[in-house]
């Protein structure tokens, strides 16, 4: 697997991260062993979890892991912190709270220090100064070598690049945010997750801070499109999320690229990704349950999209706001 050089940071990491979420909870931890040696032997060497995926079942999953494959040395590891579901929205901003989660997650995970700790969902209600002092100290503390932040707005990363600046701190170097082919649905609900709209995409141009791209498959959405254009038998959120005429047409095209070159479209997708089309570093996030949909999901590093392709799978942002397509 091809590695890639992330802006600001001193090492390369795999192009492609592997995403820990449900690993010893969902996924047994046989299996979770299974998934991560594969993408070990494709060449893998980043991998995705956060302090409250499983309640710790999966930073500890992949703390077993590292060692019982003494492979530490060779892995990148992304875990992000202030989060709390016994908390209202979940958030856990403040100093305290995220100096308790970093500890919690290195002693789940059996070392000493992570590659990248990513704040996980904003709070409005702490201020960005404070948030990034807690990660100064303990970036400088030695257990982290580098932070970050996911579902934050533009405006606040706006806010934290100029403190950055202001005190010489270290600053935010990779932002989680979902991101793939589809667009999601303007009018749904506000929610506490983002996704890389044309503001986040310009902001990212500007600065070159890179992306992880969760969900890097719209869960399943394109794929469902095809099959039921109203997903009415997938879960709420992907009806509200996905459900759109222009999902459709991306379906559509997906197939009819897939049906051409004879990839599938998980492959094509994550294909799309690789290539960077917005002009920013991004490495997907890969999630698969399975053995199976891992190993089909690592086939797309040996696709190489066509700048034709590239277009035809993303149409003018005008024909988004328009409702308009190609036929």
């Amino acid at each position: 697997m091809k590695t890639i050089q992330l802006p600001g940071i001193s090492f390369p990491v795999s192009c492609l991260c592997l995403g820990c979420a449900y690993y010893g909870s969902r996924e047994s931890e046989a299996v979770s062993f299974q998934l991560l040696d594969i993408f070990y032997e494709r060449g893998g060497r980043f991998l995705n979890t956060a302090h409250e995926y499983g309640r710790g079942l999966s930073e500890q999953t992949i703390g077993r892991w590292m060692c019982d494959r003494n492979v530490r040395d060779e892995m990148a590891i992304t875990s992000k912190i202030g989060e709390d579901h016994d908390k209202p929205y979940a958030r856990a901003m403040k100093r305290h709270e995220l100096l308790e989660d970093i500890d919690e997650t290195l002693s789940r995970v059996g070392y000493d220090y992570i590659e990248f700790a990513l704040l996980h969902i904003d709070d409005p209600e702490v201020s960005v100064e404070e948030i990034l002092e807690t990660m100064e100290e303990i970036r400088h503390a030695g257990k982290i070598l580098y932070y970050g932040c996911s579902n934050w707005s533009v405006d606040r990363m706006v806010e934290a690049d100029t403190l950055a600046k202001q005190h010489g701190y270290d600053g935010f170097r990779v932002n989680e945010i979902e991101m793939n082919l589809a667009r999601s649905n303007p009018a749904n609900e506000v929610r506490t997750t983002k996704w890389v709209d044309e503001a986040y995409a310009a902001y990212h141009r500007k600065t070159q801070m890179a992306v992880g791209a969760y969900s890097p498959l719209a869960s399943g959405a394109l794929t469902k499109l095809i099959i039921d254009s109203e997903l009415n038998n997938s879960r709420e959120y992907n009806k509200r999320a996905y459900a759109t005429p222009y999902n459709l047409e991306i379906a559509r095209r997906l197939y009819a690229l897939s049906d051409q070159t004879g990839h599938a479209s998980a492959q094509i997708q994550i294909a799309w990704l690789l290539s960077q089309p917005y002009g920013f570093p991004v490495f997907p996030i890969l999630g698969a349950r399975t053995p199976e949909q891992l190993i089909d999901c690592l086939g797309s590093l040996d696709i190489a999209l066509t700048s034709h392709q590239l277009a035809y799978l993303k149409p003018d942002k005008d024909l988004y706001l328009k409702g308009e397509f190609d036929k």
